[in-house]
């Protein structure tokens, strides 16, 4: 075999060589990019999916604690209509206006034929810590008059249970559920209190509604 033919043997045997531990270097790079590629879109839906398990977890939470709030603040609108039943006696369940100096109380009273009207008074009381209007409950025991007052302060729904003659203190008062709303009406023997929750309407035996 002359040096020529011994040459083209040894390229034939080099490049079958590169062929079975290799083969087309182009066709492997196309191949490594395909596998990189794979990856890539792999990675990008496990992190599609965990944004969209994140956010779908927020906003759940988001709407549960809004149902949570807006139950809550039902369930005080209920309460508080419950108060004014339980404390519902004639001259108990009184309207106040409430300033630094004095609280005008209105009072639901029966006149002549049986027909309601409000009496006013005023009572001077000095270091009221509130200025605005008050829903109160009272009660009469031996010891003296209480009063359970129902009023918003600083946003939030209060009840305070004192002495009649003793001044407002929200600084005392029990904090029941926050609500941007706290009004009340009386009218035909009917209250009704207004809160974020909406409005409960209580009839008032005393004034001649019927429950």
């Amino acid at each position: 075999m002359s040096a020529q033919e011994k040459t083209v043997a040894l390229a034939a045997v080099s490049e079958g060589g590169a062929k079975a531990y290799g083969g087309n270097p182009r066709r492997r790079a196309e191949r490594d990019f395909g596998r990189v590629f794979t990856g890539i879109l792999f990675a990008l839906f496990v992190i599609a999916l965990l944004i969209a398990i994140l956010v779908g977890t927020g906003v759940y939470r988001a709407l549960h604690q809004e149902g949570e709030v807006a139950d809550y603040q039902r369930l005080a609108l209920t309460l508080l209509a419950n108060d004014v039943r339980a404390n519902d006696q004639v001259g108990a369940v009184v309207r106040a206006w409430v300033t630094d100096e004095a609280i005008e109380i209105e009072e639901a009273v029966a006149g002549a034929g049986g027909a309601m009207s409000l009496a006013a008074e005023v009572r001077e009381v000095e270091g009221n810590k509130l200025d605005g209007p008050a829903l109160v409950l009272r009660e009469t025991l031996p010891s003296g008059v209480y009063e359970t007052r129902l009023y918003r302060y600083d946003g939030v729904i209060m009840e305070e249970y004192t002495l009649a003659d003793a001044p407002y203190e929200p600084g005392k008062a029990t904090p029941i559920v926050r609500s941007s709303v706290f009004d009340f009406s009386y009218r035909d023997g009917l209250l009704t209190i207004i809160t974020d929750a909406g409005e409960a309407s209580v009839a008032l035996r005393s004034a001649g509604g019927e429950q």
